[in-house]
């Protein structure tokens, strides 16, 4: 079966006009090719290495970048992500994307060995005529400590399955509900407000604000804010999807 060229150079097109306005690196795999079709010149995908070497390596770019602790896990995940895909087509119009964790390893001339950054990767599927065609791929830098983390996010619900690694089976989990005021201390924090300034605008006691961001902390299992801000974004726990 032979492919028109067409609807990669048009999907390539697209992602060149407003790829500098999408935060983070972003890519696209051709998954019948199994080949890298598009990758966006920034840094944090490409570790030093150029466009054009990403391209010409395709799936293979993946061990010079990805931690060699990381890199069967991230193909086990990939695996199951396209395992999944094939056994419940009836599921296309549901699937938001699927996420996971890994860890880049990064060249720096000033340090003896490559460092490590954590990374967490959302991958799109994209179907033509009924069949997977493409993985619309984003990286951003992660305070997730673990690699792994597959979850597959649907459009409009307040539930994503999770993959265990160890009984190799997918498991539906309900995301957390926030409060109005759990909502508000994440904007908040994300514009930088401390948490005096945070009493001051909410009217509340100093005391009261650090006891609501423990609870947050709590409920989120982080122990950060920044943390805590990541899982709200990645689940859209603040702006659910609708």
């Amino acid at each position: 079966m032979s492919y028109m060229k067409e609807p990669v150079f048009s999907l390539k097109q697209s992602f060149e006009q407003f790829a500098s306005m999408i935060p983070g690196s972003v890519y696209v795999l051709d998954v019948l090719q199994k080949t890298i079709c598009y990758v966006k010149a920034d840094d944090l995908f490409l570790c030093s290495f150029s466009t054009e070497e990403v391209t010409r390596l395709g799936y293979d770019f993946y061990a010079r970048i990805i931690y060699a602790e990381d890199l069967s896990l991230w193909t086990e995940a990939y695996k199951r992500m396209l395992q999944y895909v094939y056994e419940h087509e009836e599921e296309q119009e549901m699937i938001d994307f699927f996420s996971c964790t890994f860890r880049l390893q990064r060249p720096f001339s000033s340090v003896p060995r490559p460092l490590l950054q954590m990374v967490y990767h959302r991958m799109k599927p994209v179907w033509v005529d009924h069949e997977l065609r493409y993985m619309i791929c984003s990286l951003e830098s992660s305070t997730y400590k673990e690699a792994g983390n597959l979850r597959l996010h649907y459009k409009g619900k307040y539930s994503y399955n999770e993959y265990d690694f160890v009984t190799n089976r997918w498991r539906q989990k309900q995301k957390e509900i926030l409060t109005e005021r759990e909502k508000v201390i994440l904007i908040l924090a994300q514009q930088g407000k401390s948490t005096i300034e945070m009493s001051d605008i909410l009217c509340k006691g100093h005391n009261t604000i650090r006891n609501q961001i423990k609870v947050l902390f709590a409920k989120l299992e982080r122990h950060t804010m920044l943390g805590a801000i990541e899982l709200a974004r990645n689940l859209r726990l603040v702006y659910p999807k609708k």
